[in-house]
């Protein structure tokens, strides 16, 4: 397997951040999550409506942390293959 381009991983990084419109990155991340709160029983596949809750407070929708774990995921998967 022969290295990726600088401009290759650009592109990759590009395709899979969440907010592209031309991979649907945020339409499979949703359709993603609404099959897992399926599967551990959840009434709702919609993530903005589970709260995400600490001892005092709801701090965020699972939506949110979504999106901000999909980037960071994305990010150090993509460096791992860039030093491949």
């Amino acid at each position: 397997m022969s290295k990726l381009t600088k401009q290759d991983m650009e592109e990759l990084r590009e395709c899979c951040s969440y907010d592209c419109e031309y991979s649907g990155t945020e339409d499979i991340a949703q359709e993603i999550t609404a099959e897992t709160l399926e599967e551990l029983g959840s009434d709702t596949r919609c993530p903005d409506e589970v709260g995400l809750e600490d001892d005092k407070y709801e701090f965020a929708t699972l939506d949110d942390f979504l999106r901000i774990f999909w980037d960071k995921a994305v990010e150090r998967i993509l460096n791992v293959v860039e030093s491949q």
